[in-house]
């Protein structure tokens, strides 16, 4: 029995590891796109359980132990491969990196939608939640205010993922463009909530 067909006994039939050491045996091919790595559809709605299944399946194949007697080159590209699964698991688990890689995907550099043009109602409320957030510590209970402002921070998040799958699905880019800057934009506030938080429970 062959090396490949011994290790196909031994993995699930969602096998692209297989191929990825079919490949170390022989030419790589780095061109697949994240979604491909992972047999997932090209769309910005991800089944994480199932998109943490198979990253975990692609590492196990990968890991030098199997690797340990073979030949270096074999080895050299098992450890790029290695770094590959975990970049496109690292993109496609969060909501803003897979948006902006569709994006790329799409023919949109980073530059391009970091100059999207916001309306100005999105940047004035984002002006009066990052007031709310600077007035916290003037407040004798700001635990609770804290509490509504990060839900409502984390509402318009899942708001503008919405706007950005549906624009992206009916291939208008410069919408899904607009509602990433704007995931962009929200998600630092969130980030920015989050260290108050700890400021707080700190003091």
């Amino acid at each position: 029995m062959s090396r490949q067909n011994a290790v196909a006994e031994r993995v699930s039939p969602y096998n692209p590891a297989l191929l990825i050491r079919a490949r170390a045996m022989s030419s790589p091919n780095f061109s697949q796109n994240y979604f491909e790595l992972f047999d997932l559809p090209v769309q910005f709605s991800v089944d994480t359980e199932l998109l943490g299944q198979r990253y975990r399946q692609l590492q196990q194949e990968l890991h030098p132990d199997r690797f340990a007697a073979a030949a270096g080159h074999e080895q050299r590209v098992a450890v790029q491969y290695s770094a590959l699964v975990n970049e496109a698991y690292a993109t496609l688990r969060s909501p803003l990196k897979r948006a902006l890689y569709l994006l790329e995907l799409g023919g949109m550099s980073e530059q391009e939608v970091s100059a999207q043009q916001l309306d100005g109602g999105f940047l004035m409320e984002q002006m009066e939640l990052r007031e709310k957030l600077e007035s916290l510590h003037d407040l004798v209970d700001p635990d609770t205010v804290l509490e509504h402002l990060v839900s409502e921070i984390s509402g318009d998040i899942t708001t503008h993922q919405a706007e950005f799958a549906s624009a992206y699905q009916q291939s208008d880019l410069s919408a899904a463009a607009s509602a990433c800057v704007k995931m962009q934009y929200l998600q630092k506030l969130l980030q920015e909530a989050e260290q108050v938080e700890a400021d707080l429970m700190e003091s």
